[in-house]
């Protein structure tokens, strides 16, 4: 069995992000001064500034190496009661920090036919530029070859996935019905290889929360970039006047302005994101992740992403609502309120407390998936969130304060842009 990699507390987050359902404004710069440059480049840089900490985090306490698999071994309920936020509690979950910067690698991933699974990569920008498991290759088995633009590809017979820079983060999700299912999982993370990978790799930027807003922000772009992305040019020529992707010597005053710039930005990100309730009290991701086309240059909308919950699935694959509320109640969904999905589409519901943690309790009452779930004769669906057990479709809660969370994988593109879930009726 390979190397085996505790990523709890950093893939928890994964499953753990938001985002809003009305367009942000993109960045432009009203004139050419170094506040709003600074303003524009740090909106586009804080999320790759994001996932540099993230990234950072996982080497330091979880021993992850470039181009190894690292999957955690643990039954996703065994996880309850540690301090993970949100963690996914139907899933199994690892990863593969890839590094192509000496050349080509190639992962090979198994067939699995008989659950759900997704391999989420993401890269050095957090776009979701490739998919692979249930929807992104029918779960059929392959390989996949992670590549840059002026590298010569094996001769494998792999499929090629073009990256953007030199890193990428391949995020792993199985899904595990119950213990029994276990070892069937173990040797689904034991298939997941790199076969092919070169022996060199590339420095990866250390994290320091005070450079990373500070007029020395600019290193870390410089730091993980070694060209300007094709579809940039105009906007990278506007940040060199900061040191982006060029040598410059700013005054004190200079840098003040900079600052500035930079204060102003960060502050736009955290307004942005508190403007993330799309309806009845919840906040959900269904924009704000995904493809460099599909986000379309909206940079704050990016950076919004990254603030509240880093590595945002597309819409396509899964999406998150969140219910920030109190007390016991119920939760009541016509068939016309449920969550709209694809024909393999499905969705779970877990309760929090208010830090979005999982305690344990005395009934075993922590998820519920729509398998479980009892519906009404006219498709109608009751959720009860109480203290006591109850009848029908019941999740334990100690009352006071608690975050519901609802997952909806795979969902009916169409239609999730706009949807949020009933309101929750307090007793």
């Amino acid at each position: 069995m390979k190397n085996k990699t505790n990523l709890l507390s950093t893939i928890a987050l994964l499953l753990f992000v938001v985002s809003c359902n009305g367009p942000a404004k993109n960045i432009k710069t009203e004139s050419p001064n170094l506040k709003n440059i600074a303003y524009d480049a740090f909106i586009y840089a804080y999320p790759m500034m994001e996932q540099v900490k993230t990234i950072n985090d996982m080497f330091a306490f979880n021993n992850m190496t470039p181009n190894v698999v690292a999957m955690n071994s643990k039954f996703p309920m065994d996880n309850v009661g540690m301090p993970i936020v949100a963690p996914n509690l139907t899933s199994m979950t690892g990863g593969v920090f890839v590094d192509i910067s000496a050349g080509p690698v190639t992962l090979e991933i198994p067939e699995v036919k008989d659950r759900y699974t997704v391999y989420q990569c993401v890269d050095v920008f957090t776009h979701n530029f490739y998919y692979m498991g249930s929807r992104g290759n029918k779960g059929e088995a392959g390989t996949f070859t992670f590549y840059s633009k002026g590298q010569q590809l094996p001769d494998n017979g792999s499929t090629p996935v073009l990256l953007e820079g030199d890193f990428a983060f391949v995020v792993v999700r199985i899904d595990i019905k119950d213990r029994s299912e276990v070892n069937q999982v173990l040797a689904i993370q034991d298939a997941i290889k790199v076969i092919s990978a070169p022996t060199e790799t590339r420095a990866y930027p250390a994290y320091d929360k005070e450079k990373a807003f500070s007029p020395k922000f600019v290193e870390y772009v410089n730091e993980l970039l070694t060209e300007v992305p094709e579809s940039e040019t105009t906007l990278f020529e506007k940040f060199k006047s900061i040191g982006i992707m060029n040598e410059v010597k700013l005054s004190e005053e200079e840098l003040k302005e900079v600052q500035t710039g930079i204060d102003s930005a960060y502050l736009a990100i955290q307004t942005e994101t508190q403007n993330l309730n799309i309806g009845n009290g919840y906040i959900g991701a269904t924009e704000t992740f995904g493809t460099r086309e599909f986000l379309n240059e909206n940079y704050l909308f990016r950076a919004v992403g990254a603030h509240f919950g880093l590595w945002g699935n597309s819409k396509e694959e899964a999406n998150y609502f969140m219910l920030y509320t109190d007390g016991e109640g119920e939760i009541r969904f016509t068939k016309e309120e449920l969550p709209p999905l694809s024909d393999i589409g499905f969705w779970s519901v877990t309760v929090h407390d208010e830090n979005v943690l999982v305690h344990k309790n005395e009934y075993d009452s922590y998820v519920l998936t729509m398998d479980q779930m009892k519906f009404e004769e006219d498709g109608s669906l009751i959720l009860k969130i109480s203290s006591k057990q109850e009848e029908g479709n019941w999740l334990y809660t100690p009352g006071g304060k608690m975050v519901v969370l609802i997952r909806a994988y795979q969902a009916d593109t169409k239609k999730i842009g706009t949807y949020f879930p009933p309101k929750f009726i307090k007793k």
